[in-house]
């Protein structure tokens, strides 16, 4: 009898070993297959590139660039070879290897996102722009960020900076999609993969498969080739009903909202950030982007006033160029996708008011 217990006791320890093994490696073969923050080859993954929703832009898009920036500088050192992605863009109607060299940026948050470098080239026609913003980005992420790519041989000589106070109030924490590449300095890049093959990342994976089952993405990243994206959901509800569109973005009786508090810290990032560009002798052009009224009452009028003028001081451009009420017209919720972010249609007339007056 004692006897058994043993055996049915060791039989039980191995068959947990055995099991507690599925599950340990089960979670690194969903996230290499489901692939929901797009960090591993498309090869091993399913669904279209760059069209998850949760895709870390923030690695993803400085991957691209070092990887650029190898192919014409054998002074860069390699990033991480073998995780991503390796193939040159391509136009998609030529076939041949489409211009690679950058040497100018877009950066700020996910407004700036939306912008096509194209149109920034028209005012900076020596230059060549990637789209380099992040969504929720902060300052002390953009300033790691580009001293990164500077010191692995990425040229920057222009950037354009379009900001806005919501990033600096915004106090929610963000996960994996958020995490910025190795070359930023904050971790090594075995430590980042070992994190993404770990990530408990189930809401994000099945977000993922259900766009993957659809083909319909909510949004899709130009990562390999403007740096913008396009958020593709909006865009078929606006053609299929504007109107029904509308009145979900905006519903009438919204509840008014007070924006959160200044976060000190921020400003003295943005403040390095700003020396780190004087400092380079980087030629940057900050303007501050349109707000919706509902976002822009929220603030209220003093605090705005308050931030033009922290940012007029910390850049040293004063006045600095304000668009915040360029948008603010009797059809205002058409030229928005929602309270934050004004449609690509408007983006033109934006360019327009923030660089034509330099």
């Amino acid at each position: 009898m004692k006897a058994l217990s043993i055996g049915s006791f060791d039989s039980f320890w191995k068959a947990a070993l055995v099991a507690g093994g599925i599950v340990a490696w089960s979670l690194p073969v969903w996230n290499v297959v489901v692939n929901p923050y797009q960090i591993f080859k498309a090869k091993y993954s399913i669904g279209d590139r760059y069209s998850s929703s949760s895709t870390n832009e923030r690695f993803l898009k400085v991957e691209y660039l070092l990887n650029e920036a190898n192919k014409t500088s054998p002074n860069s050192s390699n990033a991480i070879i073998g995780q991503i992605n390796d193939e040159s863009p391509r136009d998609s109607d030529s076939g041949k290897i489409l211009n690679t060299t950058y040497d100018a940026f877009i950066v700020g948050s996910s407004i700036m996102g939306l912008v096509d470098p194209d149109l920034i080239n028209q005012y900076y026609p020596d230059r060549h722009f990637y789209n380099l913003a992040f969504l929720a980005a902060k300052p002390d992420e953009i300033l790691a960020t580009l001293q990164g790519l500077k010191r692995e041989g990425v040229p920057i000589k222009t950037v354009v900076y379009g900001l806005e106070p919501i990033a600096f109030t915004d106090i929610k924490s963000y996960g994996p999609a958020y995490q910025l590449h190795p070359e930023t300095g904050e971790q090594s890049w075995q430590r980042i993969i070992f994190d993404y093959l770990f990530a408990p990342s189930l809401s994000d994976g099945f977000s993922r498969l259900v766009t993957a089952i659809s083909g319909k993405p909510s949004v899709r990243y130009d990562i390999e080739g403007t740096g913008r994206y396009y958020l593709e959901r909006y865009d078929r509800e606006i053609k299929i009903d504007h109107g029904a569109f509308i009145r979900k973005q905006f519903p009438i009786n919204a509840k008014h909202v007070k924006a959160p508090p200044w976060i000190g810290s921020r400003f003295e990032d943005f403040r390095k950030l700003a020396q780190w560009f004087k400092d380079e002798r980087i030629d940057v052009k900050f303007y501050l982007n349109p707000l919706h009224p509902y976002i822009a009452n929220a603030y209220g009028d003093g605090r705005l006033v308050e931030f033009k003028q922290k940012i007029a001081e910390i850049t040293g451009q004063s006045p600095i160029q304000d668009c915040t009420e360029l948008l603010n017209s009797d059809d205002v919720n058409r030229r928005f996708y929602d309270y934050k972010h004004f449609r690509p249609v408007e983006v033109p007339t934006v360019i327009e008011c923030a660089l034509n007056h330099q």
